[in-house]
């Protein structure tokens, strides 16, 4: 008669791996030992198998648990291999929920909150900058204890004899030997998909250039050794900006900045105290101590970067020229409030600013990006805590919806549908298919409900409506000359006929 009943247990995907699972031994190893006297040693069987739907599911059987040492060996694991569908509007719903909770635990960084969600579903790295005593590190692990089955956050105080080695790894000794420098990776910041950096600006300039690959190009690069990083958020803290080369490269890389103080308000204070009662100044765990599937932020971000094909969500043009018209004047009136430099928006942290908008397109559960949502650029472009940025940036985003009316966002759309079809007819003019039929009718339907004429399209009638196009701000008066001027090239250039029909 056998010592136990085998079952059947059903272990749901990512949780645990059948393949690689390994049970604890039974906590009596006098019996363990006894039992593999008596019972021969069989071993595991691996079966694919279909269930009723025609799935396949990887099953392992293990034949006899006592021979194993493991108590519940002898049950059959099953792991369904069909992959889980993650609905993006309910995984947003948990993560804004965490955040609510969040926001209860830590008085008066709502803000700096909002910059840290914004820098999760992006991809990108928050910078946060304040005194000591402030709870900046206990903020960055609360944000990160609120999410399971990711890598372990990896952590590291920075320091000024900080080596690369403590922040990717030690060097492979047997790999050593043989004169190859290889890192061993794993339990450091390549291998983690959340990092805190505490004391940012202690670390020497080696230190930060490693950072620098790994934060934006998500690669480690030491010669033969070239690793991709699982790298998806890191939180750095600071008490001061280090002015040097490097560290004007990292701070670029880590796209959201904000500055914490102190509590001036008594409320606030007296809220402050009669939270850490209920927390005691620890990690703030998950609500209800349920934890969010790191699949869950890593769908949304997905489709915030556009992996997604069948989930893109769309920028209308208009909303592009507002975004840079936006940074423009903040630029000019950061520049001229700090005689002493001149401010500049780097080009990559403009492009990734799209990211945002389409974040918080996303968050308003639609699939194409608003005016409204530029308004999500106050958590990028100023320093949250900066009064003087935060008012200039406020200052740059009025006068920018005011200037840039109804028609003007219209005729800047209609300029960019009038150039994607200039551009592809002097493409298949090289390739020699500009006679085709109706290859146009794709990009008609873009421009059609602008279209003042009944007549074909050809490059003349397209000229024709460029004239037409209504600008009231520089900006699009600006675009409407260079629309022209592009029809004009067509023409000029790649001897495309005004009266071509395309």
């Amino acid at each position: 008669m056998p010592l136990y009943t085998p079952k059947t247990i059903r272990i749901p995907r990512p949780s645990v791996n059948a393949l690689t699972y390994q049970p604890k031994p039974p906590t009596d190893h006098r019996q363990f030992h006894r039992s593999l006297q008596r019972t021969e040693m069989k071993p595991q069987r691996l079966e694919l198998q279909k269930d009723s739907f025609g799935s396949s599911k990887n099953k392992i059987i293990c034949l006899d648990e006592w021979a194993t040492g493991a108590a519940h060996l002898g049950r059959k694991i099953e792991v369904d291999s069909t992959p889980v569908k993650i609905d993006p509007q309910q995984a947003l719903t948990c993560i804004e929920t965490a955040f609510a909770h969040l926001r209860a635990h830590f008085i008066g960084r709502d803000a700096v909150l909002e910059q840290i969600l914004y820098a999760l579903l992006t991809r990108e790295h928050a910078l946060i900058i304040g005194d000591r005593g402030l709870a900046k590190s206990r903020l960055a692990r609360s944000v990160f204890a609120q999410f399971e089955d990711a890598q372990p956050p990896f952590s590291l105080q920075l320091t000024r004899s900080t080596s690369v080695g403590q922040l990717v790894g030690g060097l492979d000794l047997k790999q050593f030997e043989r004169g190859t420098y290889v890192h061993n990776l794993d339990g450091y910041i390549v291998r983690a998909h959340f990092a805190f950096l505490d004391e940012l600006f202690d670390a020497n300039d080696f230190v930060l250039r490693a950072l620098n690959g790994i934060m934006n190009e998500r690669e480690f690069l030491n010669g033969p050794q070239i690793e991709p990083a699982a790298l998806h958020t890191a939180i750095a803290t600071t008490n001061y900006i280090r002015d040097t080369r490097e560290s004007r490269a990292v701070l670029d890389r880590l796209l959201f900045k904000c500055v914490v103080h102190r509590a001036e308000s008594t409320l606030q204070r007296f809220a402050i105290r009669r939270e850490f009662i209920t927390s005691h100044g620890g990690t703030v765990g998950p609500l209800s101590g349920k934890a969010i599937p790191y699949a869950y932020l890593n769908k949304l971000s997905k489709i915030i970067t556009g992996e997604l094909p069948d989930q893109l969500i769309a920028v209308p043009p208009h909303v592009l020229v507002m975004l840079d018209q936006i940074i423009s004047d903040f630029e000019r009136e950061v520049s001229e409030k700090r005689s002493d430099e001149r401010f500049v928006y780097s080009d990559r942290s403009k492009n990734k600013a799209i990211h945002v908008i389409m974040a918080s397109a996303l968050r308003g559960g639609r699939n194409t990006a608003e005016v409204k949502d530029l308004a999500a650029m106050r958590f990028l472009i100023p320093t949250v805590g900066s009064p003087d940025e935060e008012e200039v940036f406020d200052h740059a985003l009025d006068m920018t919806l005011k200037a840039i009316t109804t028609r003007d966002r219209e005729s800047i759309d209609h300029a960019a549908a009038i150039v994607d079809l200039v551009n592809e007819a002097v493409e298949r003019h090289r390739e020699g298919t500009l006679n085709e039929p109706n290859w146009s009718e794709r990009m008609k339907t873009r421009i059609g409900r602008w279209m003042h004429r009944d007549s074909g399209v050809t490059l003349g009638s397209l000229l024709e409506e460029a004239r037409e196009l209504h600008a009231d701000h520089s900006v699009t008066l600006k675009l409407k000359d260079e629309v022209l001027a592009t029809i004009r090239e067509a023409h000029e250039r790649h001897h495309i006929a005004f009266e071509q029909k395309l």
